[in-house]
């Protein structure tokens, strides 16, 4: 059994009628703000409601929680940030963020998982690629299977959190000490796949 993949998960929206799908401002997309290392003291990221004015005009709210996605990037808050912070995560930059919901109010307690780095981790004879080429940093993955040996060389301070190299619109995973601080704070509107478990459409 390759224990990494048992102790790491992929983190997706828990979706339902209430998913929050947070869009970026123009100002925040212009920074070019993912795989970026942010310059700490600028202004904030800005996100608001994807689908805001479709929203209003069907009279439909969608809370603001503690604990959001943009893309495959969690969006925190306060709470949790100061427990993830403690554990001093090097590829990890935990950057000012607000939320603006529909009645554009600022919610400026939040924080952006800003992974700056990807991580060469996986192990591409045992995942499941469509025409894997060695020399492509793009491929579309069916199914994850970390490297025991990539992990074990890399510092575990340096993969608790991570984004790994060669994938498509690759997805954040974390270790089971990251889940269980997000369990702790109660999170329902983000889920966690286990790498072990996760195929392509597991998280529809």
């Amino acid at each position: 059994m390759n224990k990494y993949n048992e102790e790491y998960y992929i983190v997706f929206d828990n979706y339902n009628d209430e998913t929050l799908y947070l869009s970026p401002l123009q100002k925040t997309f212009d920074r070019n703000y993912t795989y970026t290392k942010a310059v700490m003291g600028q202004d904030p990221f800005f996100f608001e409601n994807a689908y805001k004015d479709k929203d209003l005009k069907n009279n439909i709210k969608r809370p603001i929680k503690n604990a959001h996605l943009n893309l495959n990037f969690p969006i925190i808050s306060d709470s949790i940030k100061d427990d993830i912070e403690n554990l001093k995560i090097d590829n990890l930059q935990l950057y000012p963020t607000v939320i603006i919901d529909d009645d554009n109010n600022y919610h400026d307690s939040f924080w952006f998982f800003n992974l700056h780095k990807k991580t060469d981790c996986l192990d591409y004879e045992k995942c499941t690629i469509k025409r894997y080429e060695p020399e492509n940093k793009r491929h579309k993955i069916k199914k994850y299977c970390l490297s025991i040996e990539k992990m074990e060389l890399i510092p575990k301070e340096q993969r608790l959190v991570f984004t790994p190299e060669k994938a498509s619109g690759a997805p954040v995973f974390l270790h089971q000490k990251i889940v269980d601080i997000f369990n702790k704070h109660k999170v329902d509107t983000l889920k966690f796949i286990k790498v072990s478990e996760w195929e392509m459409g597991k998280q529809f």
